[in-house]
């Protein structure tokens, strides 16, 4: 059973990995970048992020 500070921890990640996938979109609409690149872009990101929460929960 996890504990308080894990859930905690858990929780925090989460919003910080969302919190950082929204500024890279951003940051990819105001250079300029064409609405597929971004929608392949944040893909990928979406993947790298996915692995990373397993990585640290796993």
């Amino acid at each position: 059973m996890p504990s308080v500070l894990d859930k905690v921890i858990e929780r925090e990640l989460r919003k910080e990995l969302r919190d950082a996938l929204v500024r890279f979109e951003q940051q990819l609409r105001q250079s300029g970048v064409s609405d597929d690149n971004i929608k392949n872009r944040m893909r990928g990101a979406k993947q790298f992020v996915a692995f990373l929460y397993g990585r640290y929960l796993g």
